[in-house]
């Protein structure tokens, strides 16, 4: 384990495996650090990278047990932890976009509806009440962090900051030997699923569920972030989660971001939108077995053929099986294949069925996937909850530099107001979340469950 001023020295003298990008982040975090907790040196400290994650597809299946193909991406959250000797949580990140938040390591927290903070206190509240942490254990943490991650792109960044702070206070409280933590999380799948019933707050084995951030969402998200490898996509099930495939990212293939600036934050506007989709998965499940005297808990239950009065909820599942059925298959195929059109094509189909069924794709994230067509990429699609967000497009490696200036370029001019926060950026498929022991970088999961390099 290291120390702060261990930390500090390869941070300085640049000796962590990081990205010129993500160097730079750790810059700033030398500087909060320096300016924001007055620290001892010989603190014990930990550095981690926290990323995003794209699901290529799978738009609201995870909840209502289908599959999804998702990777972590090279953009996210760089974070700073350090023990302290107050049962406190203490945050802070340059810039105006997450004001510093302090609050007691406690069950007894109430975590404020509609605000950044939700997410860190919900996560603290929930480890709390399930591991048996006091108000008055003579153990805290303080964290730094930086993103660089656009707020609200639809890339899980609220995710990932819940898995931020679990990253930050697991480590202070030595949670991985709790005698409750081995018994209810052996594996990485485990530990996604009891991070995303964090968030949305239900109960995960003998871990008994709370409020949660108001939203009622699957595990996709935390399994990518945690579980994903560098140059992979995965190819998962739900409910359970289970891994069904690894897919190498073919290195001609580029993936190119653009989020339209218009924010899908689900503690917010987007978060009623969101959960309606989510009812009516339940709604079609329960409608059928009142229908028929069955007892099925999900969409994927359900026969495919099955007929509804309501048109949203015919709607609904028309669009889980045509994503689960036809596109996400159909596109493992042509990336087997290598066969970049083939891939595209069921992007740009899911993208269009996400838009007539679910009703998740706003105008401005519309408008940035005919453009990327019309410039040349292979395919485009919404992804995430949707409901404003981003857009990612999938090209060839030598065309992506050319295709993201001129995407960036069209949508200034045809949408001038959004393209303010809007941002455009190439990706690549990455790592999980990593943590610094020394110079090198390892896995979380890793380092939890010996899952392997």
């Amino acid at each position: 384990m290291s120390t702060l001023g261990e930390l500090r020295q390869r941070i300085e003298g640049q000796g962590l495996d990081m990205t010129a990008s993500r160097l730079k982040v750790s810059r700033i975090l030398y500087d909060l650090e320096c300016r924001g907790f007055h620290g001892s040196e010989t603190r014990e400290a930990i550095l981690g990278f926290v990323p995003g994650r794209i699901e290529l597809l799978g738009k609201h299946t995870d909840y209502a047990g289908g599959h999804s193909l998702v990777c972590a991406v090279d953009r996210g959250f760089l974070f700073l932890a350090t023990r302290t000797d107050t049962p406190l949580v203490r945050m802070i990140q340059p810039g105006t976009e997450f004001l510093p938040a302090q609050f007691p390591l406690s069950a007894d927290i109430e975590p404020p509806l509609g605000r950044w903070e939700n997410y860190p206190m919900t996560m603290t509240q929930r480890l709390a009440a399930n591991f048996g942490w006091r108000g008055t254990d003579p153990v805290g943490v303080d964290i730094a962090f930086a993103s660089d991650l656009p707020v609200g792109s639809g890339m899980s960044g609220s995710s990932a900051l819940m898995m931020l702070t679990f990253c930050a206070l697991s480590w202070a409280k030595g949670l991985q030997e709790a005698t409750l933590f081995k018994a209810n999380i052996a594996t990485g799948e485990d530990l996604a699923m009891y991070l995303a019933c964090a968030e949305n707050g239900q109960s995960f084995r003998d871990l008994a569920g709370q409020t949660g951030v108001g939203t009622f969402g699957g595990s996709e998200d935390h399994t990518a972030i945690l579980n994903c490898r560098d140059g992979s996509l995965s190819y998962y099930s739900y409910a359970p989660t289970v891994l069904a495939e690894e897919l190498s990212w073919p290195e001609d293939w580029a993936l190119l971001i653009g989020f339209s600036g218009v924010r899908a934050e689900k503690t917010k506007s987007a978060r009623e939108k969101f959960n309606a989709a989510s009812r009516r998965a339940v709604r079609a499940v329960e409608s059928f077995n009142e229908a028929r005297s069955t007892h099925h808990s999900l969409l994927r239950d359900l026969p495919q053929t099955a007929a509804f009065a309501d048109s949203e909820i015919e709607d609904r599942v028309r669009q889980f099986f045509e994503e689960e059925t036809r596109y996400m298959p159909a596109a493992i195929a042509a990336l087997r294949g290598h066969d970049v059109g083939g891939f595209g094509e069921q992007l740009n189909l899911s993208h269009r069925a996400s838009a007539r069924l679910l009703g998740n794709v706003a105008p401005q994230v519309d408008a940035l996937q005919k453009s990327a067509l019309s410039l040349g990429a292979a395919g485009a699609t919404c992804f995430g909850a949707g409901f404003g967000g981003s857009l990612y497009a999938v090209t060839a490696a030598e065309r992506a530099e050319e295709i993201g200036r001129a995407w960036q370029a069209l949508y200034a001019s045809t949408h001038p107001e959004e393209s303010r926060e809007a941002s455009f950026f190439r990706t690549r498929p990455s790592s999980g979340i990593r943590l610094w022991n020394g110079a090198e970088s390892h896995r979380l999961v890793d380092e939890l469950f010996d899952a392997g390099s």
